[in-house]
């Protein structure tokens, strides 16, 4: 029987973990390969043999001539209703229960939500990645640390020495709330959703208060427009990261000192779905996109082989000059079923119309909302002090399919007639309406949802 949960962190396994990420990280692509190899084919034996879903699902035959990632493709794929319809006990390997592991619960911004359940050797990979990342993005042993999200993490032993403090930014809490923790911490790292981070910046300059004792922000988990980002890396005056991560997989990527999303490789196979059904792994070796597709390299009590996590992503080659050899993320377009329909009755993925609204300047943030086929709302929030943006919304009536920049102001448009012209010539026919609005409200997670369908399309 496996051990139970440690009520403490324990610091060996993640300080072992945290090398063996440091050996790999500029490895050569050879030795990338083998490691992934023998990772792979030790957990899909693993799986067939020791848990009950898996040995429904893989032969015995499959698992002992399964090789490497080419062999993936004879696999099934599991999606987010296999977890959360089934019983632990059904995904749990041999000698895992709910007492010895720890849960993990997804937001559910996908409308699943779901729970992983980790062992303590799970856990502490999870650990180290979540470590190296902020490590690789600038973190100092004595930076405090500000977290925003709605729960905390466990606390480690290092802190009683002053190293790696860590304060808690419950993002359930009201924004007042969540500014006074915030001074309250005087961070120097910042770790969380950018939305989240970016409303108690622009409350910091609301408030006349100049915060400027933070080094470095990482932001994971949503995407903000350039000029939101501005804002919050000019008033912070830091340097900022990203990371593509999930609380199933683990983080899938992060970025170099050159601002690249590189796949991390040695923990995570990635495959791409295409629309005619294709998969291809994101070996590198040329640009693809698709739905993504992760195989959880480190998952010892809950294997996860080839899960469709929800997002559709693109990947480009591993040609970045920073030393890493591992593929490069182009752009995450937001979760796989987030697709608008024309009134022909065709589905696409809408991400591609939210670079035709954050190139206007004057985006704050933004949100894309379909209520039927054929039609989408613009939600924006205009930056202060924006010109001509005083008359708020800008119908389907609106003349013009694509005057933008100084011209249009020129000729007297307003911002949100621009954003709806910019909108209306990149899906011609569509319904668009454009509102100016003091905020966009996040969904349940702490998220906002950029690309939404807010009724099912009919």
């Amino acid at each position: 029987m496996n051990s139970a949960l440690a009520p403490v962190m324990r610091l060996v396994p993640v300080l072992r973990n945290l090398v063996r990420t440091h050996r790999l990280e500029r490895a050569s692509p050879e030795r990338l390969d083998a490691e992934r190899r023998r990772l792979l084919v030790r957990l899909v034996r693993h799986a067939q043999a020791d848990v009950p879903r898996y040995r429904e699902l893989i032969a015995p035959e499959t698992a002992a001539a399964f090789r490497g990632p080419e062999d993936l493709p004879s696999l099934p794929t599991l999606d987010r209703a296999e977890f959360h319809d089934r019983a632990p006990e059904e995904l749990l390997a041999a000698g895992f229960t709910t007492a010895n592991t720890k849960a993990g619960t997804t937001s559910g911004s996908s409308g699943i939500p779901i729970t992983i359940r980790n062992s303590e050797h799970d856990l502490g990979y999870l650990r180290a990645s979540y470590l190296y990342d902020m490590l690789a993005s600038g973190l100092r042993p004595w930076d405090r640390m500000a977290y925003f999200r709605v729960t905390p993490f466990l606390r480690h032993p290092l802190e009683r020495f002053g190293l790696l403090r860590t304060f808690h930014i419950d993002t359930s809490t009201t924004l007042d709330d969540q500014v006074e923790a915030f001074l309250a911490a005087r961070p120097t790292f910042l770790v969380g959703f950018p939305h989240v981070i970016a409303s108690v910046v622009e409350e910091l300059e609301r408030r006349g208060v100049r915060y400027g004792a933070a080094r470095r922000v990482l932001f994971g988990g949503e995407r903000l427009t350039p000029t939101a980002r501005a804002r919050v890396l000019g008033h912070l005056g830091a340097r900022c990261h990203e990371v593509y991560a999930s609380v199933e997989v683990f983080t899938i990527a992060r970025t170099c000192r050159r601002g690249a999303l590189h796949l991390r490789a040695a923990d995570v196979v990635v495959e791409l779905e295409q629309d005619d059904g294709s998969v291809v792994p994101a070996d590198g070796t040329r640009e693809a996109e698709g739905e993504i597709l992760v195989t959880r390299l480190h998952s010892e009590a809950m294997p996860l082989i080839r899960y469709r996590l929800g997002d559709r992503v693109a990947v480009g080659p591993a040609d970045c000059g920073c030393g890493r050899h591992t593929p490069v993320v182009l752009r995450v377009q937001g979760r796989s079923q987030d697709r608008f329909r024309g009134v022909d009755g065709r589905e696409f993925y809408a991400d591609f119309l939210t670079y035709a609204v954050q190139d206007f300047a004057e985006v704050s943030r933004m949100q894309l909302v379909q209520e039927r086929p054929g039609q989408v709302t613009v939600r924006v929030v205009l930056a202060a002090g924006s010109e001509l943006a005083g008359s708020g919304v800008a119908g389907s009536g609106v003349a013009g399919s694509g005057v933008a920049g100084s011209d249009a102001a020129e000729a007297g448009t307003t911002v949100t007639e621009r954003i709806a012209a910019a909108v209306r010539e990149a899906v011609p026919g569509f319904d668009v309406r454009v509102e100016a609005v003091r905020s966009i409200a996040p969904e349940a997670n702490g998220k906002i949802r950029i690309v939404k369908v807010e009724a099912p399309a009919r």
